[in-house]
């Protein structure tokens, strides 16, 4: 990855370097030429960045244009960056076929500079990477709470099935990964609730403190996961992911979640709470997500001016079947103590004639602090 982006990085400033030596003829505009001010202007003077792909999209959402009395198609946008990436410079100008048809008032505003840092990606992630079948639970455990439990199965209703969470070997990935199951009946919330059906796994306050997030830090959360053909959801919620803040008087309702619902068309959710009301930031339609590995990259910084990003790609041609990005989001809460991930399967039973047994494969946890 670090390659590809020196790589990257290299050849825009290359481009830019070639671009400005080359000697272009110009089109003095004329006495008839129509007066007016294109620019650029920018919501950040300086941006951290970890890869290529997180760099232009944060200098895409800091970036706004102006295009006066021009159309956009008229005028051509470059952005230079200096040779070790710390500053880059956003220009906006008129095509040389326009350059004579517009008189831009104001050439001040046509250019700016913004900061550039990159973050320090190398220090060391957690994973959770299956390694075959046998001892599933022993091995979740040493990685996500030594000595505890942070697996939630139904195990107690179901005894009869054993335990909810293995290993198998999966061929398209060529790897080890982890298999879900819940079952429509008798599977229940570990024999306390019994209107849904849990079956997840879990940082908690006994994990180890690189396993929670706190205020002002900023995490990867990184997963692979897929629905079997034919997965159905429930009209209500069947949640995939949550990160649920612990503290205070809004614990019980997750932060960000990632859920599957049953509607016309199927769609996936990305669900978001400030307080203790849920709203839908995007969605989906589900059938793209259905049958194929995924693998799901969520960066989050934590704090009541924060920032949240996810990703969800195919893992067979990396193809962006889901993005959403906000850079000014409310990611903490008033007494929280800290954040936790969960993954796995949590459906509502309300209306269970719309569910079936299902089999939801994860693979290759990551949980990697950045900041």
């Amino acid at each position: 990855m670090k390659k590809h982006i020196f790589i990257f990085l290299i050849t825009i400033t290359c481009f830019t370097i070639i671009c400005c030596n080359e000697e272009e003829e110009t089109v003095a505009p004329t006495a008839s030429s129509i007066f007016t001010d294109i620019s650029v202007a920018t919501n950040a003077t300086s941006i951290s960045w970890v890869d290529a792909n997180d760099l232009m999209q944060k200098l895409s959402n800091a970036l706004s244009y102006n295009y006066g009395s021009a159309l956009e198609t008229e005028t051509e946008k470059n952005l230079s960056f200096n040779s070790d990436t710390t500053q880059v410079n956003a220009q906006i100008a008129f095509k040389q076929a326009f350059q004579n048809v517009y008189n831009d008032t104001n050439l001040a505003n046509n250019t700016l500079n913004i900061s550039l840092t990159k973050q320090n990606t190398n220090t060391a992630g957690v994973s959770l990477i299956a390694d075959g079948p046998g001892n599933t639970y022993s091995l979740i455990t040493s990685v996500l709470a030594p000595g505890s439990n942070p697996i939630e199965t139904p195990d107690c209703s179901h005894n009869a099935f054993g335990e909810h969470i293995d290993e198998v070997f999966d061929t398209d990935l060529n790897a080890n990964v982890f298999r879900f199951f819940i079952h429509t009946t008798p599977d229940d919330d570990r024999c306390i609730n019994f209107d849904r059906q849990r079956n997840e796994i879990k940082s908690y306050s006994p994990s180890p403190d690189n396993l929670l997030g706190i205020e002002n830090e900023k995490v990867i959360y990184n997963w692979k996961f897929k629905l079997k053909a034919g997965f159905q959801s429930s009209p209500n919620f069947t949640h995939l992911h949550q990160l649920k803040s612990v503290g205070g008087d809004l614990e019980s309702m997750p932060m960000y979640t990632l859920t599957a619902r049953k509607s016309s068309p199927d769609r996936l959710e990305l669900r978001y709470a400030e307080t203790d009301t849920q709203i839908t930031l995007d969605q989906t339609d589900l059938a793209p997500l259905v049958d194929t590995w995924l693998e799901v990259t969520e960066t989050i910084e934590y704090g009541t001016s924060g920032t949240y990003n996810i990703e969800i790609k195919k893992v067979s041609d990396n193809t962006m079947l889901f993005s959403y990005s906000n850079n000014a989001i409310i990611n903490w809460r008033p007494n929280a103590s800290f954040v936790r991930p969960k993954w796995g399967i949590y459906r509502s039973l309300n209306n269970a004639q719309d569910l079936r047994d299902e089999e939801v494969l994860f693979a290759d946890f990551n949980i990697t602090e950045i900041e």
